[in-house]
């Protein structure tokens, strides 16, 4: 898959053909009509989305990634924690993000 994104961290895994892909942890891309920010980090070995799901204001949300149309239909406070929580996992289990993407392939 090709896709231009901006992210925050970054780490690689093996895809079934034994190649090394590049992804985010964080990550956000342009879609047609809406936003779409993309996480590859669990917690309690579920998609950290999951446990925010609701709180954010989204106008979808998928296994680990949401959309929203505008920033300010978005809970600001929420969407904060979410990506603050992100964070502090990457940075305390740098393979946090590698389990996952390898678990969904």
């Amino acid at each position: 898959m090709r896709m231009k994104m901006i992210g925050y961290g970054q780490f690689h895994y093996a895809i079934k053909n034994g190649k090394q892909v590049s992804w985010p942890v964080i990550g956000l891309a342009l879609q047609k009509n809406y936003l779409s920010l993309y996480f590859a980090v669990t917690l309690d070995g579920r998609p950290i989305v999951a446990f925010y799901a609701g709180r954010l204001g989204a106008l979808r949300a998928g296994r680990n990634n949401f959309s929203f149309e505008r920033f300010f239909d978005l809970d600001a406070a929420a969407l904060e924690a979410l990506v603050a929580r992100s964070a502090e996992i990457f940075e305390a289990e740098p393979d946090n993000p590698v389990r996952y993407k390898q678990g969904s392939t």
